[in-house]
């Protein structure tokens, strides 16, 4: 068998040019499965990947294929009771009811053929006629039209031999004048344009319709498959330095239909091995880093908190799959990333077979738009520990004001988190302009996408700049050397805070069992305040004196945070540091050490450090509590955040002041 990632990665760097001379399609079913055993095909001369008896042999020797297999039958047994899908909007967009015909018409499709009953056809049938029958698809945001024209593309090649001409005939031309001649309209089809995820869902929805329609109008469709393969070259670049900068919710999304697209394309012409992808091999393990030992994930961008399976990663490599059938069996296979692609799943395994073996691995970086650090200590308990550090570039698609942020979970406990997205409808429906990403747009007034919910710093109320990338000036992996017991990341944020700051300098790592955050700052030519915060889901949060410090170094400075998750505690405590204090790391200290010189803290008024206060911020909106610390943050249109917590200390600098804010989250042994 030919390497699955030529086969199976997802982008052109050959150029539609490779499929100049491409034979006509086969017979119908020519999409992901045929109903042929592998093996050459006098006609049409090329090999079949994937067979339908591979398929239901895989279903009935695996027991990890069973059970998924039960659970797409389950559902299409409950989806006969119901009616088919309605022309129905949520806000602007159809996706909606486009997601859920692709849901019930792939799985209807699938359960038939790989089980039969008459019912199951009939049923995805009647579905393609109810989505046909609608007066469009929603051009006017696309990535509803590519998914409905998935849907339907499925089900009319699988179920070709079951509908009758006149069948065939109406959902073909839906096809056509609903699916494939709407992207002729720029206004609407700007996603052969783009780069991001709309660029994989619309060009697989394209690709898709050409293909089972192929025989209704050839020249049409050849320049539909062509046009959408010359495009889908610019969505390789989400996947440079093998990370994926919308995060893991969107891999989830744009990955899955990449893989669709490249599926479609080389099990159509089987012998036009021009689909490759150059660092999307990387990104499978960046998605795989991204999910947390505790069932979360480093939720950065658009992403919800929760992990889902990404069952794509059946295509990756052979440690891939361990933590997404975790996933899959701990919640009975419920939590699904892009469910509706489920029968993938088993197409995949039918095709290359289970591999999910335990990694070994404890740490990933990446490049790219937005560089991430990730360790983790194991891969088999919800106890492990997990360390994500984010840089990236706040006006890059779906991300938010967070750069410098990081995300940490040990004993099963979210200490420090990320609250993730806010449904768009919530906000588009509130007037709220989400897709403007420059420096004064409204995106940024949103609690959960601004900076004030993320464990950044924040100067004077204002927002980082959103233009400047932040990238690693060093990072510091796990060695087995006993000795070297560092592990994180540095960084130079100065470019963020320009408006106020002369420099600011961070480094999150952790020190055995400690979370260690050190920010070197320096104000401007004014007095600053300057905020530091952590967002905690511990369920218990509390202030106190800290019995620690009998003398601190800096007024205020003997406050400190217990923070309880269960009969786990961790304390949370902060201090001002300078050269003179005798309490800042001299040479060879390790995060910081090149930047201080003798002299660097020369310019301290003669009065000592800055009092450091202490602060338990609210998370939800509160109509009788507008502001906080002269600050409003908080909105109408917020959504609450329950059993979290934004704990933090203020400072103020005066002009050209510069300090060392040590942080740490320990807990005693």
């Amino acid at each position: 068998m030919r390497s699955r990632w030529t086969l199976l990665a997802g982008l052109l760097l050959a150029g539609a040019a490779a499929f100049a001379q491409i034979p006509e399609p086969g017979p119908h079913p020519r999409l992901l499965v045929s109903d042929e055993e592998r093996g050459q095909d006098e006609g049409y001369h090329y090999q079949y990947e994937y067979s339908l008896k591979d398929l239901q042999r895989c279903v009935g020797a695996n027991p990890v294929a069973r059970q998924a297999d039960n659970v797409i039958v389950a559902f299409c047994d409950a989806a006969l009771a119901k009616p088919p899908v309605t022309r129905t909007f949520i806000g602007r967009r159809l996706l909606g009811t486009s997601r859920e015909a692709l849901k019930r018409i792939f799985w209807l499709s699938y359960t038939y053929r790989v089980h039969g009953g008459e019912a199951y056809a009939r049923r995805a049938i009647d579905e393609m006629l109810a989505a046909s029958a609608f007066s469009d698809w929603n051009p006017a945001h696309f990535l509803d039209v590519g998914e409905m024209t998935m849907a339907l593309a499925i089900g009319y090649d699988w179920l070709y031999d079951k509908m009758t001409p006149r069948e065939r005939k109406t959902v073909a031309r839906a096809i056509l004048d609903k699916g494939l001649k709407p992207a002729s309209d720029k206004k609407n089809a700007w996603f052969y344009k783009n780069e991001n995820n709309w660029n994989s869902v619309c060009n697989a929805g394209m690709v898709y319709g050409a293909l089972a329609v192929w025989e209704e109008d050839p020249d049409f469709c050849w320049s539909m498959l062509m046009k959408s393969l010359e495009s889908n070259k610019l969505a390789c670049h989400a996947y440079e330095g093998g990370g994926y900068p919308e995060g893991y919710n969107y891999w989830g999304y744009g990955a899955s239909f990449q893989l669709m697209l490249a599926a479609a394309v080389n099990y159509a012409f089987p012998g036009k091995d021009g689909l490759y992808v150059n660092d999307m091999a990387l990104s499978f393990d960046f998605v795989r880093f991204t999910a947390t030992p505790a069932g979360n994930c480093f939720s950065f961008s658009d992403a919800y908190r929760k992990a889902k399976a990404q069952y794509m990663q059946v295509f990756g490599n052979r440690w891939g799959l361990y933590p997404e059938i975790r996933v899959m069996e701990e919640t009975g296979f419920r939590r699904l990333c892009e469910e509706r692609l489920f029968p993938m799943f088993l197409i995949g395994m039918a095709g290359h077979g289970l591999s999910a073996d335990v990694p070994v691995d404890h740490y990933f970086q990446c490049g790219g738009t937005t560089p991430i650090f990730v360790y983790r200590s194991g891969w088999r308990s919800r106890d492990d520990d997990y360390l994500g550090i984010k840089g990236g570039l706040t006006m890059s698609s779906h991300s938010h004001c967070d750069q410098g942020s990081f995300y940490f979970e040990s004993d099963g406990v979210t200490w420090a988190t990320d609250l993730g997205m806010q449904n768009y409808n919530s906000l588009e429906t509130a007037g709220v302009d989400l897709w403007d990403m420059t420096q004064d747009s409204e995106r940024w007034s949103v609690f959960r996408i601004g900076p004030f919910s993320h464990n950044i710093l924040t100067v004077n109320g204002h927002t980082p700049k959103v233009n400047h990338p932040v990238a690693f000036t060093r990072t510091w992996a796990p060695k087995e050397d006993a000795g070297q017991n560092r592990i994180g990341a540095e960084m130079d944020l100065t470019e963020l805070y320009t408006e106020d700051l002369d420099s600011c300098k961070r480094a999150v790592y952790l020190w055995g069992d400690n979370l260690e955050v050190m920010d070197l700052v320096q104000a401007g030519d004014s007095v600053c305040t300057v905020r530091w915060a952590m967002c905690t889901e511990a369920p218990d949060v509390s202030l106190h004196p800290n019995p620690r410090f009998t003398e601190p170094k800096c007024p205020e400075a003997d406050q400190e945070f217990t923070l309880r998750g269960g009969w786990h505690q961790r304390y949370l405590s902060a201090e001002l540091l300078d050269e003179r204090s005798g309490a800042f790391p001299g040479p060879g200290w390790g995060p910081l050490d090149v930047e201080y010189h003798e002299g660097d803290f020369e310019d301290l008024l003669p009065d000592g450090l800055p009092p450091l206060h202490a602060h338990i911020w609210p998370t939800t909106y509160d109509p009788g509590a507008l502001e906080v610390d002269g600050m409003q943050y908080l909105h109408e249109t917020d959504v609450p955040n329950p059993g979290t917590s934004l704990i933090g200390y203020t400072f103020t600098l005066q002009p050209h002041q510069k300090v060392v804010l040590h942080v740490r989250l320990y807990r005693y042994l």
